[in-house]
């Protein structure tokens, strides 16, 4: 890895950073695009979504690939930091009704593949193949099968949120070390599966709703800065 790129946008301008990360020209009524180098254009992206993930969990939690591969970071404003609404701030480029990022790439005869949980793949519905899973591990399955046959292949990881949801109090750390490990090592298997001239994003949330975890030391008040 080289020098990391900085840059800063706002989620509303990913729906337009990607188009033009495919080479495509963004419409003129959605947000203009972060403007990210353009060695970086290729002709299929792979856009990875993963809930209740930043740069606290990140710099925390450490995980290898992503640390070590990544060569641009953009941080992203968002009026509401909640999976719900940052999915349609990237999918309709902000609350553009007459907009969905996947139904203008479908529109182009390009392939599009959404896989995620049901419920999630609703709220960013549009033109394009759906397969719709109900665990992380489905998904790793169903990007594995579709990697290198989709122009625009974006894939949804939330287990974080079934694990707040088994430990009522607070999960342990080292189980959330765990799935961000594995996560991270489902990408690095993804990368070096990609055909050359693929581009993987990795975009973090802060998950469907607040959750209890306490951090340490200058973590703690990393975590106080990040709150919305």
């Amino acid at each position: 890895m080289g020098d990391l790129i900085p840059l800063q946008g706002s989620m509303r301008q990913m729906a337009a950073t990607l188009l033009s990360l495919m080479g495509i020209e963004p419409p003129r009524n959605i947000p203009p695009k972060v403007e990210v180098p353009s060695r970086f254009v290729s002709s299929r992206i792979v856009t990875v979504v993963i809930d209740n993930f930043g740069l606290l969990e990140c710099t925390y939690y450490k995980p290898k690939f992503i640390i070590g591969s990544s060569e641009v970071i953009i941080t992203l404003e968002s009026e509401n930091p909640y999976t719900p609404h940052v999915l349609r701030e990237m999918v309709n480029g902000g609350n553009k009704a007459d907009f969905n990022l996947f139904s203008f790439i479908s529109s182009l005869g390009k392939r599009a593949v959404m896989i995620g949980r049901k419920e999630d793949l609703n709220v960013i519905d549009g033109e394009g193949e759906i397969r719709a899973s109900n665990s992380d591990n489905k998904s790793y399955v169903e990007t594995v099968k579709v990697l290198n046959k989709a122009d625009f292949l974006w894939v949804h990881f939330l287990d974080f949120e079934e694990l707040y949801k088994q430990y009522s109090f607070q999960p342990p750390k080292e189980v959330a070390q765990k799935i961000i490990s594995r996560t991270d090592s489902w990408l690095k298997v993804l990368y070096r599966q990609a055909k050359p001239n693929t581009l993987m994003v990795v975009i973090g949330t802060y998950g469907r709703e607040p959750v209890n975890i306490t951090y340490e030391g200058k973590y703690s008040a990393w975590q106080r800065a990040s709150l919305p």
